[in-house]
């Protein structure tokens, strides 16, 4: 014998479907939520640790470090605001900017309302409390670009990302170097 559906039963079902289509998209949008919130937590920030240096070495050469090829690069201190961590130990800031790059994320028309208030420039330096070394955080700019989009994107990981990193990379080379010779004429 064949069992007909009621149409009660037909609406029941409906509900029970659409129920778990809402269901599964509340769920999935959840679960991409938490996903994308954990990936942008844990890449957001780069942190760079230099065993054999200090916050104070960086500090004191960060300016002077600047090598020659890096003529449109400006390092400047800020002030940090922050009160100092319970252990005492340093935390500077410095902004190292490139002014051309800076103008033409400003000019963008998409962005140029937006993002100087993003602008990655900032670069952090403390000292890793378990053993004493440099640490260098700063902004991940080829996330920020991959963020943004358009002109930004190109901008942030094709030029600003790379030639932070290098210039990061010759300065601390640089540092060694000068904290070496220091300690080389040191009767």
């Amino acid at each position: 014998m064949e069992q007909l559906i009621t149409t009660s039963q037909k609406r029941a079902r409906k509900k029970r479907v659409f129920l778990a289509f809402c269901l599964g998209a509340v769920a999935g949008a959840a679960a991409m939520f938490c996903t994308g919130f954990l990936y942008l937590r844990h890449n957001l920030i780069v942190s760079c640790e230099f065993p054999g240096l200090t916050a104070d070495d960086f500090d004191d050469a960060f300016e002077n470090a600047m090598p020659p090829e890096a003529a449109a690069w400006r390092a400047t201190r800020e002030a940090c605001s922050l009160p100092l961590p319970s252990s005492g130990r340093a935390v500077y800031n410095w902004k190292l900017c490139h002014r051309d790059y800076a103008r033409e994320l400003m000019d963008d028309p998409d962005h140029g309302l937006i993002l100087p208030a993003l602008l990655p420039c900032t670069v952090s330096i403390t000292n890793d409390p378990r053993d004493g070394h440099a640490v260098l955080s700063r902004l991940n700019t080829s996330l920020i670009g991959v963020l943004f989009g358009g002109g930004a994107r190109n901008i942030f990981r094709s030029h600003v990302a790379p030639e932070q990193e290098a210039l990061i990379a010759v300065m601390a080379d640089g540092i060694r170097k000068e904290k070496a010779q220091r300690k080389d004429t040191t009767p």
